[in-house]
């Protein structure tokens, strides 16, 4: 009986030392392998931007293209990428090398199972196809028939060669929809502004991402006042995607995009997808106005946010300073964390200027906010570090380069200050916060000014 229990103990020694020995061997291979996939990626960076590239000619604005026949399935926008890291493999890298990859938006059914083929064309009308094979929507798809997508076609060259020419656009194919094949629709392919900056290190610049403006948006002050706020925290650039909005709201970003501080591009979803998709395509356009900052401009840091939403910085001055001094260039992401203040609620006027004309701005009427701060990633937002996204999502990342981690921002450094027409829960208790008053004596006179110049008349922005 002892020489068995003996002989059962050495067997499950041998068991465990083999194994030990086992992971050992796999942990070992899985190192090798990486370091060695890595210093391949390091090689060919190095020859990636060793190649002399000539850009075509190409239009910024993008609007919604139907594919083919199929109603409902449309296509917006194109980017040339050129990190090498969001390739997940490498082929044929003696032969061919990576020169980096276009980044698709588009809306397709959300069950969309086939396999999907890029079509690449050249200034001289010459096709290349690429077979991607089958692609998954985003995830915050809400269980809608159609949802965004964010399709990656990779890019490779001749290993041998010496000037590249870049593809002007691109479209999508797939079996069921023959015209898609027999007819393609085109987008152009957006680079940088300037083709120097292919492979420039990001400027340091927060861009500012906000959702679409649909069913006649019509409030004037809310913009002014959101626009001006930002400024003063140091964004430098905003994005608008403009469904549908009242001729006062596009008079005032008209103003602003004479000044060269916002864009607005075109979001023409179809009036009967609007029921058919989660918030006009939001997931799309997020994922759009990430890419555009990073590729077309270079910016290294774009916020996602609503226009009732403000990110505040607790400790510093702006979150332009709040990145210099805080960012060490892992991050992909830093998390606001949400509390609520309700248009319901009572307004104070106690630091309201005599001089004032426009005389209601929520972030300085609106003082007491829930004592609850949520978790998380529930209704939280961010401030990305654009070159490490590969799928943004509403409230946090959901991809990103290997080796950046998100950041929730402690809550003595930094909330998201979410001023709702609705309240959530009415019955929530309420703390009074005086933290954005602290910008009021730029922000009143700010909003006045730009109000002044855009409605000379009565130099009120309406409400």
């Amino acid at each position: 009986m002892l020489s068995g229990n003996g002989n059962q103990a050495q067997y499950a020694y041998f068991l465990l030392s083999g194994a030990v020995a086992l992971t050992i061997i796999i942990l070992a291979y899985v190192s090798v392998r990486t370091t060695l996939d890595s210093k391949l990626r390091e090689d060919l960076s190095s020859l990636q931007q060793s190649y002399i590239y000539i850009k075509p000619s190409w239009g910024y604005n993008n609007s919604w293209r139907q594919i083919g026949s199929k109603a409902n399935h449309l296509i917006y926008s194109a980017y040339f990428d050129d990190r090498l890291d969001v390739l997940e493999t490498i082929n044929d890298h003696n032969t061919k090398v990576p020169i980096g990859s276009l980044r698709i938006i588009a809306i397709l059914p959300r069950e969309c199972k086939e396999a999907i083929t890029c079509t690449i064309r050249f200034e001289d009308f010459i096709d290349k196809s690429i077979p991607i094979g089958k692609v998954q929507s985003l995830k915050e798809h809400h269980d809608y028939k159609y949802a965004a997508y964010s399709i990656m076609c990779p890019l490779y060259v001749n290993r041998n060669s010496t000037t590249i020419h870049l593809p002007q656009s691109v479209a999508i194919s797939y079996p069921s929809n023959r015209l898609s094949q027999l007819s393609p629709s085109f987008v152009p392919i957006n680079y940088p502004r300037d083709v120097d900056q292919l492979f420039a290190m990001s400027r340091p610049v927060v861009s500012v991402c906000v959702g679409p403006l649909q069913q006649n948006y019509s409030d004037v002050l809310r913009i002014a006042e959101f626009v001006e706020m930002y400024r003063i925290l140091g964004a430098r650039h905003f994005y608008f995607y403009h469904l549908s909005a009242s001729e006062e709201v596009m008079r005032l970003l008209r103003h602003y995009q004479s000044e060269g501080v916002v864009d607005v591009l075109q979001w023409n979803v179809p009036a009967e997808l609007l029921t058919q998709v989660h918030y006009a395509g939001i997931m799309a356009q997020i994922n759009d106005c990430v890419y555009r900052a990073m590729i077309v401009d270079n910016y290294r840091y774009a916020a996602i946010v609503d226009l009732d939403e403000i990110l505040i910085p607790l400790k510093h001055n702006s979150l332009a300073i709040f990145l210099r001094q805080c960012d060490e260039g892992r991050t992909s992401a830093y998390v606001f964390r949400n509390v609520f203040f309700y248009n319901l609620d009572s307004n104070d006027s106690f630091s309201l200027p005599a001089h004032t004309h426009n005389r209601f701005l929520y972030s300085q009427m609106k003082v007491r906010r829930t004592l609850e701060v949520m978790p998380t990633h529930q209704r939280s937002k961010c401030i990305v570090n654009t070159q490490s996204i590969i799928e943004m999502g509403n409230h946090f990342v959901w991809r990103n380069v290997p080796g950046y981690t998100e950041t929730t921002m402690p809550l003595s450094v930094g909330l998201l200050f979410h001023y709702r027409d609705q309240c959530i829960n009415c019955k929530a208790p309420l703390m009074v916060d005086y933290t954005a008053r602290r910008f009021g004596s730029l922000i009143w006179d700010r909003v006045d000014e730009t109000c002044g110049q855009v409605f000379t008349e009565s130099g009120l922005c309406p409400k």
